[in-house]
């Protein structure tokens, strides 16, 4: 037997660059995961911003019933102070409706208006809603109506302070559960399920 170890096999060039560039490329699936955030994105995001102030806006019931994103027909929103009074922020005349998303999404909603409240504590913002056009779609892709509220409130995590230094902007981000990536196939199961529809989760979920 010839016990001489031969040369390993050199690799075609190309394939060599292939290899460098897949280890420098990061992967998104757009099925499996909705996270379009890498860790130098995240880090940047968690950074200390100069020009903006990052709030998160949580709303109890919203988290419970797994809720992933919103469409409110938003006509007028207010700002509560750490003495329950409202302060309004901005009118939304005529206003399409406003697709919010969890924060996984990296979505979130600018708002100048919000730095211009009196010099104060607040520790929640609440969005008037039009009668029409508002939806709640859950982590699992269901979709129902929300037209029966008149308006909902979104604890500031922390709360904010208004204290007279310029900013560009308000960040809104808005703690939502992200989707769950079976939502992907829910016409499929939904047609061999019939056209049942599903049993409604926002009575008694939701104040007023």
């Amino acid at each position: 037997m010839d016990a001489r170890i031969s040369n390993p096999p050199q690799l075609c060039p190309c394939i060599i660059l292939i290899y460098r560039i897949m280890k420098k490329t990061r992967f998104y699936p757009t099925i499996w995961s909705t996270v379009p955030f890498t860790p130098s994105i995240m880090a940047d995001w968690y950074a200390p911003q100069n020009g903006s102030k990052e709030l998160i806006m949580k709303n109890n019931a919203a988290t419970s019933l797994k809720v992933s994103e919103m469409t409110l027909n938003i006509v007028k929103l207010a700002a509560v102070d750490a003495d329950g009074k409202e302060h309004q922020v901005v009118d939304f005349p005529g206003q399409n409706p406003v697709v919010l998303k969890g924060i996984p999404s990296g979505c979130f909603l600018r708002s100048k208006s919000l730095l211009a409240l009196p010099k104060g504590k607040y520790t929640a913002l609440r969005f008037y809603l039009a009668g029409w056009g508002n939806q709640f779609i859950y982590r699992d892709g269901v979709e129902e109506s929300a037209n029966s509220f008149d308006s909902l409130d979104f604890a500031v995590e922390n709360g904010f302070e208004i204290d007279g230094k310029e900013l560009a902007e308000a960040k809104l981000w808005f703690d939502f559960a992200p989707y769950q990536w079976k939502r992907h196939f829910k016409p499929l199961s939904d047609l061999f399920k019939g056209s049942k529809s599903p049993k409604p989760r926002l009575a008694n979920s939701f104040g007023n």
